[in-house]
């Protein structure tokens, strides 16, 4: 969520948890309608992963129209105020339970999460940032996507990005 700071400074906290459940009703529907797997509400965010534990080869595709699924409804609804920017990559991850004794976590790992991570943080209010090998599978459908270069926190190297929306 983009403006989250200012819109928790404006509410009361059970009106702020009423939009915070809203949103994760929302982004949880559409990412298990496209077969993702939630891996954690984390205050103003969501995080999911798609081909795993089952393998799909379409796994970025679902990715991308699970993200501009909650993009839809949430802009169509009473959800309306609240503004979305996503960030997805694709490449090689840990896939399983992290911790140990009696917490753990089943989780993804890895730099493609890093890189998803910071590209969420990059993308503006209504804007769904991607990855090279994520727009290499999904370029067809989005042509006219912008691409970029950001130095993402962390990264030695610029990251090529696209703009998909």
């Amino acid at each position: 969520m983009r403006g989250f700071t200012a819109l928790a400074e404006r509410l009361e906290p059970a009106a702020l948890a009423v939009e915070l459940n809203r949103f994760y009703e929302i982004a949880s529907r559409a990412i298990f309608l496209h077969d993702g797997t939630l891996d954690k509400l984390v205050g103003d965010q969501v995080m999911a992963f798609f081909g795993a534990p089952i393998e799909r080869a379409d796994h970025a595709e679902r990715a991308v129209n699970a993200a501009r699924e909650i993009f839809s409804t949430m802009s169509a609804g009473a959800a309306k105020n609240l503004r979305l920017g996503a960030g997805i990559s694709t490449g090689e991850a840990f896939v399983g339970n992290v911790g140990g004794g009696a917490v753990t976590d089943y989780t993804v790992l890895g730099d493609t999460v890093n890189v998803a991570a910071r590209l969420q943080g990059e993308a503006g209010a209504g804007e769904i940032l991607v990855g090279e090998e994520t727009y290499a599978r999904i370029a067809g459908q989005f042509p006219g996507a912008v691409r970029r270069e950001l130095m993402l926190k962390g990264k030695s190297e610029a990251v090529a990005a696209w703009q998909i929306v």
